[in-house]
């Protein structure tokens, strides 16, 4: 799907984590594409865009439910601006999910081809700015918050008969013991990790930076796992699950908060939530940073 003659753009909005990647984007692409959907990748030495058309629409590859950030890649502007220019018939568009910066190159594109949009507000992520030490996240979330993770984590090491953390970076039992807690979710998260997902899942865990973190009880069964990305910016947490059997010792905050830690002890300036404002996000020192749509017709 994509020319491997061409890479190694940066990313116009700055961290995305790896959703702007080859390998996040044809994962999904090839686990989750719908019939009538060809992609459409405008690539060269100056940019990329990963675009898909559907009929008489035009969006960017991915669905918005599993993309959580979008940007082109490079100087993308021009190979926007060309492939625009090119379009035989009437269409309709639509760009979700886009931080600032990759929404102003779809925009300029759009402007310098004379087409009519609508710029609005879509979407947020949460996103915790990362101090230098443990100890000064902590200070920076607030008393009360603060004295509700240490009575969480001592409630868990004592009913539970011990902590730690794991990290696995390829797919194995902890991966299957993730799908199952999933699936065990209520409501629409459960129904969620169908048999294709799981496939997808499985695929992205074997791309560079993608991990599994497990929090652990005094025996060998996870509490709490969550699959995510970290790179030099820090952690992107894209999906968790948590034995529900356990919810009295709050095994999923106590592995975000170990999470947190760790992620600040190697040296990660964020940890990104990704998309969704729930409440906990933002107890825990989240700010939101907003995305965007652009949509029209052609």
């Amino acid at each position: 799907m994509f020319d491997k003659r061409t890479c190694g753009h940066r990313t116009a909005a700055g961290r995305v984590g790896p959703f702007a990647t080859r390998h996040f984007l044809s994962t999904v692409w090839r686990h989750t594409a719908s019939p009538g959907q060809t992609p459409l990748i405008l690539s060269d030495e100056r940019g990329e865009v990963a675009l898909v058309e559907d009929g008489d629409h035009l969006g960017l590859l991915g669905h918005e439910d599993l993309v959580d950030y979008r940007s082109p890649l490079g100087d993308a502007v021009d190979l926007l601006v060309e492939h625009f220019r090119t379009l035989d018939r009437p269409r309709t568009f639509r760009f979700d999910s886009l931080p600032s910066g990759a929404a102003d190159v779809i925009t300029e594109a759009l402007d310098r081809v004379g087409f009519s949009y609508r710029k609005a507000r879509h979407a947020e992520t949460a996103v915790v700015d990362l101090p230098g030490s443990f100890d000064e996240y902590l200070t920076a979330i607030g008393k009360k918050q603060r004295h509700e993770a240490r009575r969480k984590r001592r409630r868990f090491v004592g009913e539970m008969g011990g902590l730690r953390l794991e990290t696995f970076d390829r797919p194995g039992p902890v991966l299957d013991e993730f799908f199952r807690l999933h699936r065990r979710s209520a409501g629409r998260k459960g129904r969620f990790m169908t048999d294709p997902m799981e496939d997808m899942f499985t695929d992205l865990l074997r791309g560079d930076g993608w991990r599994l973190d497990a929090l652990y009880g005094g025996n060998d069964l996870p509490a709490a796992v969550v699959i995510g990305y970290s790179d030099a910016d820090g952690y992107y947490l894209y999906n968790s699950a948590y034995d529900p059997d356990l919810r009295n010792v709050s095994p999923g905050v106590v592995l975000l908060t170990e999470l947190v830690a760790a992620t600040i002890a190697e040296g990660g300036k964020v940890f990104d939530f990704l998309k969704g404002s729930e409440p906990y996000k933002f107890r825990m020192g989240a700010r939101a940073r907003r995305l965007l749509v652009v949509e029209g017709a052609a």
